[in-house]
């Protein structure tokens, strides 16, 4: 019964681990909002900068000045989506 019980604990327990990586792996995008994009790791708002302003093709972006641009947009705005952003800050 103890085995029984603790192995369904370990399973949902898994399962809450495989969930929470699910939205992880999608990575930053155009779409995410702001509040997300100032939530991630300064590396993830790097590749995400990085990988939005080719697509967008706004290299002003990638720039040591436009970089901290979107942050300060985003921060005014956390509402506002990175490709905005990103397509503001040229």
């Amino acid at each position: 019964m103890i085995r029984r019980l603790l192995a369904a604990v370990v399973a949902v327990l898994a399962c809450v681990g495989l969930l929470a990586g699910c939205g992880k792996k999608a990575g930053l995008t155009s779409s995410s909002s702001c509040k997300d994009f100032l939530n991630a790791s300064p590396t993830d708002q790097v590749s995400a900068i990085d990988k939005i302003a080719a697509q967008e093709h706004a290299p002003n972006s990638t720039t040591p000045l436009g970089q901290p641009n979107i942050g300060y947009l985003c921060a005014g705005d956390p509402n506002m989506t990175l490709g905005e952003a990103i397509r503001r800050t040229g």
